[in-house]
């Protein structure tokens, strides 16, 4: 009788799990802002791996502050961290949002939660950038 209470109960989770999400893509400004933030991951995970493999030493700058210089320096495999904090935060907000997703304000929630992750993987990109302008330029 166990077994037939488990199967019930992951049949259930998930049939809500599916329900959740026909409800995240059928809004189209969310298909878009997740269809960015993939884009926005492949350049970045792209980004990370063309810094980590054209490093001539063993010691990356990570970090460069206008007033007080070079104030991060470390293993050039912690360059992978930024991307992987990106993707974090991305499923997260995923995540949140499908936990909401009977919520009355689904759409200002959506555009909030998956409009910061694109937002925040433009400015990973752009913060790879400035790495890739300080260790190489």
């Amino acid at each position: 009788m166990a077994y037939f209470n488990f199967y019930a109960r992951v049949y259930s989770a998930f049939g809500k799990i599916k329900e959740s999400l026909a409800a995240i893509f059928h809004f189209r400004p969310s298909f878009i802002y997740i269809a960015a933030v993939l884009l926005e991951q492949l350049l970045a995970w792209f980004q990370a791996w063309f810094i980590y493999h054209n490093l001539s030493g063993d010691i990356l700058v990570l970090h460069y502050n206008v007033d007080f210089g070079i104030d991060l320096v470390g293993d050039p495999v912690r360059i992978y961290f930024f991307p992987a904090i990106s993707l974090a935060i991305f499923l997260l907000n995923f995540i949140i949002l499908a936990i909401f997703h009977k919520d009355k304000n689904f759409k200002i929630l959506a555009h909030y939660l998956l409009g910061i992750a694109a937002l925040f993987g433009l400015f990973l990109s752009i913060a790879l950038l400035s790495v890739y302008l300080i260790n190489f330029r």
